[in-house]
């Protein structure tokens, strides 16, 4: 059965503080009538001892400390068989002193102690006690006290320990229920506290006001709290970021899985075509057999696999490239503009650019490969002879700014971005890898920078906003 810790507490102090009370009643009751009479006999014996040197040098029993003890108190000094000197009441005639010796020295109950023997004899509330205090033989002071029996002040005394002990009951009682409350209350916050900790909850601190060991407990207690606290968001954390890069990886599985399906599909075609060109080439049979009229259409095939390839090896290694705290200045895309200028020169196109230098967050090689894309897919789909790059700022962004002639259809708009995608509405004779548009998409994406492609009054217009390096 459970017991209430505070009235285990109470209950222990009750009896124990009773216990001892008690007992102390009993001790002083047992030994306290005893020890008057002892103390008393002790006092008598120690004054005839320090005063029997000057006894014995003459001086007369008045004017030793003899004098000081209890006017119940009888001194006779016998020398010679004759009383020589008395003091105090008479309680012994001349002829009977010899018999009243003899009769202390043969009882059995007689205490010696040297020169000095004494005897104890209680008579009714009374205590006659007897010394005799020997100088030489036939030589003695004779010593007799009586001592009123405490009995009416044990009377008196048990009436008032029955009185003192009513009123200590009482206050040790009180003083049960004060210290059963001070250590049960702490306690008890304590326990509520662990519960709700037990329970995850560490919305609260733990305070009592205390100055001793609860202190320093509920002190250790809010630190254990604090660091449980902070492992159990720290774990917290760690697992919704495993669980989100468990779900990062489905996601990415799920794009590679279909990634490599439309390869599969995309490469499949053009190296059928090149395998039946092929084929008639060596049989010298069919359409294929004019070696110098296909050989370079057949080079054409290659190079279109090879880009493919090439650009699939960038989106599969994109993430690779990232590092914590990437940045680079603008201007290294009109330092590393050439390849793109030579491009524009092939399709006889102009490129009008104005970059403001601006040092971005993101990672100086994924910069290149983003303006690269969406610079050579405005080259290649351009209605006209320009293609325009530009840049503003806008608030912490730097916002790059793609436009060509044309105009994508609108159920295109979304599509646009995606693998291998390319609309039936576009006719071009450009080649390419179909993976332009979606390595921007995976760029973007990384970093969570905003990008979207977009007609604008006879544009295409393709928008990317980079965060500014403060």
């Amino acid at each position: 059965m459970k017991i209430n810790l505070f009235i285990k507490t109470f209950l222990i102090l009750l009896i124990s503080f009773s216990l001892v009370f008690l007992l102390s009643m009993y001790i002083s009751y047992r030994r306290f009538s005893p020890m008057y009479i002892e103390e008393n006999i002790i006092s008598v014996r120690e004054t005839i001892i320090s005063s029997a040197p000057d006894i014995l040098n003459g001086v007369d029993l008045r004017d030793t400390d003899l004098e000081g003890l209890s006017s119940e108190t009888s001194f006779i000094r016998f020398q010679n068989d004759v009383i020589i000197e008395s003091l105090g009441p008479d309680f012994l005639l001349q002829d009977d002193v010899i018999d009243f010796v003899i009769g202390i020295y043969d009882s059995e109950d007689s205490i010696i102690d040297d020169n000095l023997t004494y005897y104890v004899d209680q008579q009714d509330d009374v205590y006659h006690i007897n010394y005799i205090y020997e100088f030489d033989i036939g030589d003695y002071i004779i010593i007799s006290t009586r001592i009123q029996s405490l009995r009416n002040v044990d009377k008196v005394l048990n009436n008032i320990n029955i009185t003192q002990s009513v009123f200590m009951l009482v206050a040790i009682t009180f003083l049960s229920v004060v210290i059963s409350i001070n250590v049960s209350r702490p306690l008890k916050k304590i326990n509520l506290y662990a519960k709700d900790i037990s329970n995850l909850n560490f919305s609260g601190d733990l305070k009592i006001k205390r100055k001793d060991e609860f202190k320093d407990l509920v002190s250790s207690l809010n630190e254990m709290t604090f660091n449980l606290k902070k492992t159990y968001s720290e774990l917290n954390q760690a697992n919704e970021k495993l669980s989100s890069d468990i779900d990062f990886e489905k996601i990415q599985e799920e794009k590679k899985k279909n990634l490599i399906m439309t390869i599969n599909h995309e490469i499949k075609t053009p190296l059928a075509v090149m395998k039946g060109m092929i084929e008639g080439m060596i049989d010298g049979v069919g359409r294929y057999n004019n070696k110098e009229k296909y050989l370079p259409e057949l080079l054409l095939q290659i190079e279109d696999i090879e880009n493919i390839t090439k650009d699939l090896t960038y989106s599969l290694k994109l993430e690779d490239k990232v590092k914590p705290g990437d940045h680079c200045k603008t201007s290294i895309i009109t330092s590393n503009f050439n390849s793109l200028e030579e491009l524009a020169k092939l399709n006889s196109i102009k490129i009008n650019k104005k970059i403001i230098d601006q040092e971005v967050l993101i990672n100086e090689e994924l910069l290149l490969i983003l303006v690269t894309n969406l610079v050579k897919n405005a080259i290649l789909y351009t209605t006209d002879k320009f293609v325009h790059m530009n840049s503003e700022i806008i608030n912490d962004e730097f916002v790059l700014i793609i436009k060509n002639r044309g105009e994508i259809p609108k159920e295109d708009l979304e599509k646009v971005f995606e693998s291998f995608y390319r609309s039936d509405k576009i006719k071009i004779n450009k080649s390419g890898s179909g993976l332009g548009l979606f390595i921007v998409k995976q760029i973007c994406q990384i970093y969570s920078y905003p990008y979207k492609i977009f007609n604008d009054n006879g544009y295409v217009v393709a928008k990317v906003q980079i965060k500014i390096k403060n």
